[in-house]
C-alpha cells in the first residue's frame, strides 16, 4: 500500500542528502534575507510559490525542487554559492565572489566620483 503523505514514507537513501540541502538553502536564505515576513514575501515573489512553501524553505524544513532551486539561485547570491559548494565547484564560487566584489567596488568608485565631482 502506498501512503499518500510523503512524510510517512520510510527513509530513503537520499533523505539525509535532502535534509542537508534543505538546511543549507534555508541558512543561505536566512543569511541573505533574514527570517522575517518580508523574507518570505521576497521568496514568494522570486519563485511564485505559496507562503507555506516559502516559509518551509526559509526554515530549512524542505528543499526546493529543481526549477525553484534555479530561480532562487538566479536571485540569491547566497543560494548560488551553496549550489556551487554542494556540487564541488568551489573554483567557480571564488570567481562568482570576485564578480560581486568588482561590482561593489565599481559602485563605490561611482559614488566617490559623484561626491568629489568637478567643482566650478
Amino acid at each position: 500500500m502506498v501512503r499518500k503523505n510523503r512524510s510517512q514514507l520510510p527513509d530513503s537513501p537520499f533523505a539525509l542528502a535532502e535534509s542537508v540541502l534543505a538546511n543549507e538553502i534555508g541558512q543561505a536564505l536566512r543569511d541573505e534575507l533574514g527570517a522575517s515576513r518580508r523574507a518570505t514575501k521576497t521568496i514568494m515573489r522570486w519563485t511564485g510559490v505559496s507562503d507555506t512553501t516559502a516559509r518551509a524553505w526559509l526554515q530549512g524544513r524542505v528543499s526546493p525542487s529543481g526549477l525553484h532551486l534555479l530561480q532562487l539561485a538566479a536571485k540569491s547570491a547566497s543560494v548560488m554559492v551553496v549550489v556551487l559548494q554542494l556540487t564541488g565547484h568551489r573554483d567557480l564560487e571564488i570567481s562568482f565572489r570576485l564578480q560581486e566584489i568588482e561590482a561593489d567596488l565599481d559602485d563605490v568608485v561611482a559614488r566617490i566620483r559623484v561626491l568629489t565631482g568637478p567643482k566650478t
